[in-house]
């Protein structure tokens, strides 16, 4: 590994530490937990997890290959936006 590398991989490291510690001391990691819950229970970040869930779930029940999933999520999504503006 080059100089170069390890600078960079020390000032990383020090970064996040630095940051790590600014959290704690003003409190953001503690709000952390609360922030994600309350994220998450966006409507529209459920929209977005669900087809990424039925994804998940159909390949562990008909082993759906990745690709073919991920094309069915595509064209659900592209068929949602379609009907999204056809209302307009």
């Amino acid at each position: 590994m080059g100089l170069v590398n390890k600078v960079l991989t020390v000032g990383a490291a020090s970064a996040a530490i630095y940051g790590i510690r600014k959290g704690m001391q003003n409190g953001t990691f503690q709000r952390l937990p609360e922030t994600i819950n309350n994220a998450l229970d966006n409507p529209q970040i459920q929209q977005f997890m669900q087809p990424i869930q039925n994804m998940v779930n159909n390949q562990n029940q008909s082993g759906v290959e990745p690709t073919n999933a991920v094309q069915t999520i595509a064209e659900q999504e592209a068929k949602n936006n379609n009907a999204h503006f056809e209302q307009w």
